[in-house]
């Protein structure tokens, strides 16, 4: 018999014998090898193929960020941005939660933001919602905070269904917010703060709120001397709005200097942020009285009035170091007749019947009312660099902005010349914009505007100026246009820009003539705008393609969506 043998491997692999029994076994044997050498090998390229990818990622450059850069970074990310140029709330919010996500990311974020004190120094509360849990929660974050300055926020909800407004001002028995057990531990175991903001709080709120601080809370060592850490407070929010201060008689009956709430202001306040309650149904008079030495240290001051009259203009003759001014003047027919016994003799206050700000860099105005028109006419500010006005209309009579922007000296020969800048919120007739933008005698190179006037119209106006008139506000170099409505006809904004430069042909090419413009930048937020008009701003108008070829402007769009380009014909 003949004993059967094995077939050679490469007969089976490559000539496609036939395998017997012998070969089987073998075959298997070896089969079994490969798998388990091959998962071996894929085990090994899998751990290969990780650590490329960690080899890879140290070339990543957000790992070369620098530290510094990180930290501003989760700064901006975290930061509640406020709802809009009148609210005074930038840099009194955070987001927690996105803090929260920052921290889980890696741990060379995590120890960043840990180590980022500023990120943890500010928080905001609501009294008297906040529970001890969330009161420990928001202590643990203070003690992050290390020695950076903190702030505290401290809000009371007034328009809550829920919540009771303060009655502490009658001086009856209850649960008062001054006397709220948990705001007592915020403000003893979170201090030493260096801002400090109160919302819908009453002026006898305050002042009791300000007697516990200065006889429970902690003291801070400075130059060797004991003071308590109230009085190097610098920035102060006070809102006194809501329901309980139309009742409070603070503001109705005439105050002991030493019963004042202005007389309890910490000693290093340098920014003063106050918004005066509207008492519409008050016939009596309102009292407001600010000592001056607490108003000559001010760099920083912003004040909402609605009373009527011109006491405002009492304090403001004190701001003589303010850099930053913000006056939020509504005059409404009930408080324009509520003072009639507050006038002033404003002539007496300075020289030429003016008060004369020299420091104020930026101002923002809020006007509503000719009264309110007529007092800002006292003031004057030689330095003024940065202005933002809006001016509300009043029963359907719109105030015209130049009227204000006249009554302040800006169309005087005598105006700043450091003035530059000119921001105009809300609705304005285009012949009201053209006269400003006309009138104004200093070497404006910024302006923002929202986009509520018709630009065929100031196109119109610009157009017929008498020949050789140069260009209104021929500075300009940056224009910024927003908030556009419903059939907007931007190309009419673009011959406008189109207009200003000069320019001719030389065989065949545009060639710039004297005097030559300097609007080289144009800025168009869309953000809010509808989406019929966002579609107007994708389309490539002739007017733009020669404004961004041949003349050289720049035309920006911020709230760019790409989705919107798909459906513009090509």
């Amino acid at each position: 018999m003949v004993q059967e043998q094995a077939t050679s491997l490469s007969e089976l692999l490559y000539n496609n014998a036939p395998p017997n029994n012998l070969d089987l076994p073998i075959i298997q044997e070896r089969t079994e090898a490969m798998v388990k050498r091959i998962a071996e090998l894929l085990d090994e390229l899998k751990d290969l193929q990780h650590q490329l990818q960690l080899h890879k990622c140290v070339f990543s450059p957000a790992r070369r960020i620098p530290t510094e850069i990180l930290m501003m970074i989760f700064g901006l990310y975290s930061a509640k941005p406020p709802w809009s140029d009148y609210d005074d709330s930038e840099g009194w919010k955070r987001d927690r939660k996105d803090l929260s996500t920052i921290t889980l990311v890696c741990k060379r974020w995590r120890d960043i933001a840990y180590n980022a004190g500023q990120l943890w120094a500010v928080q905001e509360a609501d009294i008297p919602h906040l529970t001890q849990k969330q009161c420990d929660t928001l202590l643990r974050w203070y003690a992050r905070a290390k020695g950076t300055p903190r702030t505290l926020a401290l809000r009371n909800p007034a328009y809550d269904f829920h919540s009771k407004p303060c009655e502490c001002y009658m001086q009856t028995a209850g649960t008062h917010l001054c006397s709220n057990p948990v705001l007592w531990r915020v403000l003893k175991e979170g201090a030493p703060f260096s801002r400090i903001s109160m919302a819908n709080f009453t002026p006898t709120c305050f002042k009791n709120i300000v007697r516990y601080i200065k006889s429970n809370c902690t003291t801070t060592a400075t130059t060797g001397t004991s003071q308590h850490w109230w009085d190097n407070v610098q920035k102060l929010v006070l809102d006194f709005h809501g329901d309980a201060n139309d009742n409070d008689p603070y503001w109705l009956q005439p105050q002991p200097p030493a019963q004042s709430i202005f007389t309890s202001f910490p000693d290093s306040l340098t920014s003063l942020i106050l918004h005066l309650p509207n008492l519409e149904e008050q016939p009596q008079r309102k009292f407001f009285e600010i000592p001056g030495t607490v108003l000559r240290k001010l760099v920083t001051f912003s004040i909402s009035y609605s009373w009527g009259g011109p006491q405002f203009l009492t304090a403001l003759q004190h701001c003589t170091n303010v850099e930053d001014l913000s006056l939020r003047l509504d005059y409404r027919e009930a408080s324009e007749s509520a003072n009639l016994g507050d006038q002033i003799n404003v002539t007496s206050l300075s020289k030429d019947g003016h008060i004369v700000l020299p420091k104020v860099k930026s101002l923002l105005l809020k006007i509503k009312g000719a009264s309110a028109v007529e007092h800002i006419g006292v003031l004057r500010f030689p330095g003024l660099v940065k202005l933002c006005i809006k001016s509300e209309d009043e029963y359907d009579t719109p105030q015209p902005y130049s009227n204000v922007l006249k009554a302040i000296g800006l169309f005087s020969p005598t105006a700043s010349q450091d003035f530059e800048s000119l921001r105009v919120v809300g609705y304005i007739e285009s012949n009201d914009l053209y006269h400003l933008l006309g009138s104004l005698t200093s070497p404006l190179t910024h302006l923002a505007t929202d986009a509520t006037f018709d630009p065929r119209e100031f196109l119109k106006l610009a157009l017929d100026a008498p020949a050789g008139s140069q260009n209104i506000v021929p500075c300009l170099r940056v224009l910024r246009v927003r908030n556009f409505p419903r059939k907007y006809h931007l190309d009419s904004l673009f011959l406008y820009i189109k207009s200003r430069q000069k320019h001719g042909k030389r065989k065949g090419e545009v060639v710039m003539k004297a005097p030559f413009d300097g609007l080289k930048w144009v800025v168009l937020d869309i953000t809010r705008s509808e989406r019929d008009v966002k579609k107007q701003f994708y389309k490539e108008s002739a007017t733009l393609k020669i404004l961004r070829g041949s003349l050289g402007i720049k035309v920006e769009r911020t709230g760019y969506q790409p989705e919107y380009e798909s459906d513009v014909p090509a």
